[in-house]
């Protein structure tokens, strides 16, 4: 992926795109805390089944954004700003994690240039928890350090990686194991600024959200992921007319990247309307 600056406000953000303009454009917002390059193999499926990948780091991410409360309106505007600066006319809008809950706003805010909504193991907040008990108590976590951010020197000695994580994690790749909890191997400051972000994420009306949703949407879930309930996309695709809904039985929460060529191929199948997903 090659990467580009683009300026937000105050702020800039550090963009990664996959492959050419004229390719079908997926603006994919990753969850927060990640790096754009946790992306980059699921980046080479996109490509493989014609399709460009583009993301960015959020705010409350790894890089220079300052460990500070955040809104879900400023992680919208961001993606209005790559959006503008790559000069792309027409997106698909998808995203993991508590990256989907921005998604819907991305969608609704971008109009008639939003060709998609997908969610991909999406944090859709139904009852205020993700519904899963890996994902609920980083919630709960994030929730008390916002609440008084001393809190974080606590939270920060309780997770820090202390060598079993790929066996927690279910993932056998050590580097993407490192990716993957790289917002606890950082200091105090860094898991508040971590907590910031998620956050923000919390902050709204999944059902309304999901109720104004005017695009074709797919919605991917796993019933063994730890992390967010696939029962919240089940609750999410049927507030919305001709919602498409794919739950796999196995996978966990991380198989975009364990095994990308899956998601990729079930996106394109939504995407580029060639087949229905498996």
């Amino acid at each position: 992926m090659r990467s580009e600056r683009v300026r937000s406000g105050d702020f800039t953000l550090d963009v990664a795109v996959a492959g050419p303009e004229d390719l079908p454009t997926v603006l994919f917002v990753n969850a927060v805390g990640m790096e754009n390059r946790l992306l980059e193999g699921l980046a080479g499926q996109f490509l493989r089944s014609g399709m460009n990948l583009v993301t960015w780091e959020l705010r409350g991410s790894p890089g220079p954004s300052p460990a500070r409360q955040v809104s879900l309106e400023e992680h919208t505007e961001d993606a209005l700003a790559v959006v503008d600066a790559l000069g792309l006319t027409r997106v698909h809008v998808a995203g993991w994690c508590t990256g989907a809950s921005i998604a819907l706003f991305v969608a609704h805010a971008l109009g008639e240039r939003a060709l998609s909504f997908t969610s991909i193991d999406g944090a859709l907040l139904f009852d205020g928890v993700p519904g899963a008990p890996v994902g609920n108590a980083v919630f709960d976590m994030c929730a008390q350090i916002t609440a008084d951010t001393d809190r974080a020197a606590h939270f920060h000695d309780v997770v820090r990686p202390r060598g079993n994580e790929g066996a927690a994690l279910g993932v056998q790749d050590e580097a993407l194991v490192r990716m993957l909890t790289l917002p606890y191997r950082q200091g105090r400051e860094e898991l508040t600024r971590f907590a910031w972000g998620i956050s923000a994420t919390c902050d709204y009306d999944p059902v309304a959200a999901c109720a104004r949703l005017s695009v074709p949407a797919l919605f991917v879930a796993r019933e063994d992921d730890a992390m967010v309930g696939h029962r919240n996309s089940r609750r999410a695709a049927e507030l919305i007319e001709g919602a498409r809904l794919h739950v796999a039985g196995s996978g966990g929460h991380y198989a975009l990247f364990t095994d990308p060529a899956e998601t990729a191929a079930a996106l394109a199948a939504f995407v580029l309307k060639d087949r229905a997903p498996a």
